[in-house]
């Protein structure tokens, strides 16, 4: 792993940034010019080599181990780039596993799993980060929800449940960060192509297209689009929102 240096440019934290939407959000991050932290929990080759694949392309991504379970974790990873950065400008809560079961077969360890790793981990970081950002009197904090909290979807009661109460979470902090400059927004994907979808059976991502409007999955570059237009001074007065990106699956 790269070892973390000063930098004079505004930076922003990507929880879970090591793959997936995670890694697409570092990669278009960097490339407009912010020096961008990502958190893993244990995919330290695949840190390392988006690292240097940014480093590639002229920018600055750094990754730092931390369990978003377990709140003194957090706190000691949020002060270790907080003192080599400086105040932070942006917090993306993105770290994230769906735990897919359904209800009559829940597995309660499996359950809470999913509750600390994606619901628990956006409190502790926004927590921490919010902190920094009062002293700095401005900052964006971007929830990664999903249209699993606005919409059913087979399986997924716990996943549904955290990522309904990132909505939440969204409304309160932003009433809560008003009045420090600190806008709170959420963006909610539909089915983006990631690794993890390309994953799924072919004929059910045939039938889970054939169900979205516009007939395609979403690109991970238009998610991060949305998140970098958030993250800018255009978007200044948009706060407590949720952003749907879904080609149309919940119209």
């Amino acid at each position: 792993m790269q070892t973390l240096t000063s930098s004079t440019s505004a930076w922003v934290l990507v929880t879970g940034g090591s793959r997936g939407i995670g890694k697409g959000l570092v990669r278009a991050l960097a490339t407009e010019g912010y020096t961008v932290a990502f958190t893993y929990q244990s995919s330290a080759e695949a840190a390392r080599l988006l690292e240097q694949e940014v480093a590639a392309a002229g920018g600055n991504a750094h990754g730092i181990q931390c369990d978003g379970r377990d709140a003194a974790a957090v706190e000691q990873a949020c002060e270790r780039l907080i003192e080599r950065f400086g105040e932070p400008y942006g917090l993306i809560n993105n770290m994230g596993i769906t735990g897919d079961q359904l209800m009559f077969n829940l597995d309660v360890e499996r359950y809470r799993d999913v509750v600390a790793t994606n619901l628990d981990s956006a409190i502790y970081f926004s927590r921490f980060m919010s902190s920094a950002m009062v002293s700095a009197g401005r900052g964006r904090i971007i929830q990664m929800s999903s249209v699993t909290g606005l919409r059913g979807n087979k399986g997924q009661v716990g996943y549904a449940a955290t990522k309904a109460a990132m909505i939440g979470i969204t409304r309160t902090l932003a009433v809560e960060l008003a009045r420090f400059r600190i806008t709170v927004n959420a963006i909610a994907p539909g089915f983006i192509a990631t690794e993890m979808v390309e994953q799924i059976d072919p004929a059910i991502r045939r039938s889970i297209t054939a169900d979205i409007p516009l007939k395609r999955l979403g690109e991970v570059t238009e998610v991060a689009a949305l998140a970098n237009f958030l993250l800018s001074s255009s978007a200044g007065y948009l706060t407590g929102q949720t952003f749907v990106i879904d080609g149309g699956l919940t119209a």
